[in-house]
């Protein structure tokens, strides 16, 4: 029949799938209904769903049960596949299921409600998962505040759930002995064997405890849990994240930089999507403080390439570290242009917060291009942010940009609102025991002294944001504001002058000196690069493949130039695909154009 063209498409390479050509699909149909009533129409349509959820191919079983009018039936199968994709990350997947089942069914499914309140946590819908939530929290009932013998599995897997979100919660704005408490309660309720909600409970647990000033207790709860969860990859995965958060507020770098790669290679192991991704974005912060600035573009632009794919938070604060990496380059264009990138791609996502944080980005580009005027503009555009979303992972922290706003200024009136900006930062960071945001609120706030002429001063808050910043490495956060030059090279010659011996904070004095001072980046090879990130080097036949990629040409039009079956460009391309952990020809390209593995339009 295939040979003869006779009503049939292929579905895949081995020639083992195939469907009917659509024209003689439609044939059928019609004929079919004009034999059978409706009610036997439906019944086939009942019969295909199941066949169709044995195989697993869910979003088919979904249309034949709605074809079937069973919309009961479509709502029954996303329920029973939820964990599965909860589990696995698959948020994407689940989310396209849930835009199948008529809303009213979603509306009267607890369990669906809950799949949609974690699909906004996940695409960063901070605010809009609360209304959903409650409503969940309606159909489910009151509950106490630990599981009874009168709850079965699935009422007590959906309490837990619904403790995590709200733990997320209030970690995110500042309730952190609130937010333990529900990742407590989440932990009560969970029924045993259920190792990867577990994991969630456990990562708002720690980051709650780290919080609320017990850095050693979170870091051994994370220790124990990963003791006990060694043989489930992504609840392991997920205890690997808390842990490089932990360590990231309190300033360890180098730990965090281990973590996140032990994180990364286990992610792409079970094929976790957010674990993943969050890996590369820390681990290109870390390089960007490190000032590796040709590492922080790749893991960046890994991140920026999968944005469909990616959590959203991960995808802004990848855009935003991708500017500010060409901006410390030297590539001032490229870093706006990635800057309105990520100005567009929030615009399409419609959540005004977003829109804020991004406003706020624009203006710490413009005040790293000496653009003081655009970037008051900007910050004045960003308002007051209500809620600045996890403390942990921002990379761009809206008072911080408007303190350094106002110093920029220069003039005394600003100079003095923004070092009582910063007085107030410096306490609420102090009482989230944040080490990260005081090296950098105690940077400005040196800053600010030596503006206000008192130099002796300055010198003193440098050096305890330099005491705390060494161990770690800290280079950009001081790089990335050039006035602090003076006060650096200040402290330096005091030091000198006084015969003051400390070589280790001599010597990062040094460094910091350096990253200012152009050309700042310590530049890799191509080659070093990839083989350092454990990137199989392309083959000369797959950067052909990519540089047609490129151009937008179909498979079959490079199989035409290449002189090969459109068969072979696929094998190809997936190749080129497994190699940049991306899972598009847009992702491959615009990652390729990162590594300089094509030209950059």
């Amino acid at each position: 029949m295939e040979d003869s063209n006779l009503f049939l498409v292929s579905l895949d390479e081995r020639q083992g799938w195939y469907r009917f050509h659509h024209l003689f699909q439609q044939l059928l149909q019609q004929r079919l209904q004009a034999r059978i009533n409706t009610e036997e129409l439906a019944t086939l349509h009942r019969r295909a769903s199941a066949w169709y959820a044995r195989q697993g191919l869910i979003e088919e079983a979904i249309r034949h049960a709605l074809a079937a009018e069973d919309a009961l039936g479509a709502a029954q199968l996303v329920e029973a596949h939820f964990l599965w994709t909860f589990e696995q990350e698959q948020w994407a997947q689940l989310e396209h299921w849930l835009h199948l089942v008529p809303e009213d069914q979603i509306q009267g499914s607890p369990t669906l409600l809950v799949a949609r309140a974690w699909i906004l946590q996940a695409r960063g819908q901070f605010k809009d998962y609360l209304p959903v939530l409650r409503a969940a929290e309606r159909l489910v009932g009151p509950g106490d505040s630990g599981a009874s013998d009168t709850d079965d599995r699935q009422s007590r897997i959906l309490r837990a759930l619904m403790a995590i979100l709200w733990s997320q919660f209030q970690y995110l704005t500042g309730q952190a002995q609130a937010s333990l408490e529900s990742a407590q309660s989440a932990l009560r309720w969970l029924p045993p064997h259920v190792a990867y909600i577990a994991s969630y409970s456990l990562f708002y647990l720690a980051l709650s405890q780290q919080a609320t000033g017990q850095e050693e207790v979170a870091l051994e709860t994370l220790n124990q849990a990963l003791r006990e969860h060694q043989a489930q990859l992504n609840s392991t995965a997920r205890l690997l994240l808390a842990q490089t958060y932990v360590y990231l507020t309190a300033g360890k770098l180098q730990q965090v930089e281990h973590t996140a790669r032990h994180l990364l290679r286990l992610a792409q192991e079970a094929d976790l999507d957010l674990s993943q991704f969050w890996a590369h974005w820390v681990l290109g912060y870390v390089h960007y403080e490190w000032n590796h600035l040709d590492e922080a573009v790749y893991h960046f632009s890994v991140v920026v390439a999968n944005r469909h794919r990616a959590n959203l938070w991960a995808v802004q604060r990848a855009m935003g570290g991708l500017a500010f990496a060409y901006q410390a380059q030297g590539l001032g264009a490229q870093a706006q242009e990635t800057a309105r990138t990520l100005l567009a791609w929030v615009q399409e996502q419609h959540n005004m917060r977003d829109l804020m944080l991004a406003y706020a980005y624009q203006g710490l580009l413009a005040l790293l291009q000496d653009e003081v005027e655009e970037a008051e503009q900007w910050v004045e555009m960003a308002g007051e942010q209500e809620v600045h979303g996890p403390p942990m992972m921002s990379f761009e922290d809206p008072p911080l940009t408007k303190a350094w706003m106002l110093l920029a200024k220069g003039n005394e009136q600003s100079v003095a609102h923004g070092q009582a900006l910063l007085a107030d930062l410096l306490q609420e960071v102090a009482s989230v025991h944040d080490t990260r945001k005081t090296i950098q609120v105690l940077a400005l706030q040196a800053l600010a002294s030596n503006l206000q002429g008192r130099m002796p001063e300055a010198l003193a808050v440098l050096e305890r944001a330099l005491v705390l910043a060494r161990p770690g490495g800290f280079l950009r956060t001081f790089a990335d504001v050039p006035p602090l030059i003076k006060v650096l090279q200040e402290l330096r010659k005091r030091r000198k002058t006084h015969l003051t011996v400390d070589n280790k904070l001599d010597t990062y004095l040094q460094l910091i000196l350096v990253a200012m001072s152009p050309p700042a980046s310590q530049a890799v090879s191509k080659e070093k690069l990839l083989q350092q990130e454990g990137i199989e080097p392309l083959t000369d036949r797959e950067l052909h493949i990519l540089r047609l990629l490129d151009k937008d040409l179909t498979n079959k039009e490079i199989a035409r130039e290449l002189v090969v079956t459109p068969g072979t460009v696929k094998v190809h391309t997936t190749n080129v695909y497994r190699k940049l952990s991306v899972n598009n020809r847009r992702a491959a390209v615009t990652l390729a154009k990162a590594l300089g593995l094509l030209a950059a339009s």
